[in-house]
C-alpha cells in the first residue's frame, strides 16, 4: 500500500503492479498494526507511529528533521536508512529482507513498543501538563 498525499496523482507513477494499492490517504496507524515493514521518510509522526506499531522501518529521509530521525531509528536497531539517490527497488528489497529476517530487529522493536506504551501516551501527557496548571 502506498500513500501519495494530495499533490501526486497515481497516473504519474506509471504502471502499478496488481498486488499494490495507491491511495491519497490511508489510516496509517491501523495499517502499520498489520504491516511487516514500513518505508517512511522518517518524519517524527511516522517514526513514532512505526515504533508504536513495532514495525521495522526503511527510512528514506527527504528533508528537515528526517535525516536525524532516520539515523536515530538505525541507532535504535529498528531501521535501515537509504538515501533518496540510493533508493532503488533492489536496495529497498534488500533492506526489507534483512529487516524481516533479523530477530534482533523484531526484539528491539517489541521492546521499544512496550517502553512507549508504558509511558502512558496522550492521557499521561495531558495529566502532566494539567499538574503544572494553577
Amino acid at each position: 500500500m502506498l500513500q501519495i498525499g494530495k499533490y501526486v496523482e497515481a497516473e504519474e507513477l506509471g504502471p502499478i503492479p496488481s498486488n499494490a494499492q495507491v491511495h491519497h490517504w490511508v489510516p496509517q496507524r491501523a495499517i502499520l498494526e498489520q504491516a511487516d515493514a514500513f518505508v517512511t521518510h522518517a518524519g517524527m509522526g511516522g517514526s513514532s507511529e512505526g515504533l508504536l506499531a513495532s514495525v521495522p522501518m526503511i527510512a528514506v529521509p527527504q528533508g528537515a528533521d528526517q535525516f536525524m530521525n532516520a539515523d536515530r531509528l538505525v541507532e535504535l536497531g529498528v531501521a535501515r536508512r537509504i538515501d533518496t539517490a540510493d533508493a532503488t527497488a533492489e536496495a529497498l528489497r534488500t533492506a526489507l529482507l534483512e529487516l524481516a529476517a533479523d530477530p534482533e530487529v523484531a526484539a528491539r522493536s517489541a521492546a521499544l513498543r512496550a517502553e512507549a506504551k508504558a509511558e502512558g501516551g496522550t492521557a499521561r501527557a495531558a495529566d502532566l501538563i494539567e499538574s503544572y496548571l494553577p
